[in-house]
């Protein structure tokens, strides 16, 4: 007999600090400014992607591909699920 387990999710402290910054803008974020607001050099801006993409898989965020109104050029915008 198998039974589902909710597993407890575990998020490191950098995990968290993207969470609360997107808690603080229900609205949604342009992937490309939440990088912005994280990464120190742009050598690091894959990590915080990975990070992204880590969270995502683990049903905390939502990416989705939008129209951005101001250029007209598709973007990534994340948001954090409820």
């Amino acid at each position: 007999m198998v039974q589902n387990k909710q597993k407890k999710i575990r998020l490191g402290p950098r995990e968290k600090e993207v969470l609360k910054f997107l808690s603080e803008h229900p609205e949604g974020v342009w992937k490309t400014d939440l990088i912005r607001h994280f990464s120190w050099a742009s050598r690091y801006d894959g990590v915080i992607s990975k990070r992204l993409y880590n969270l995502q898989k683990k049903g905390l965020i939502e990416i989705r591909d939008e129209i951005n109104p101001e250029t007209g050029r598709s973007k990534y915008r994340v948001y954090l699920k409820q």
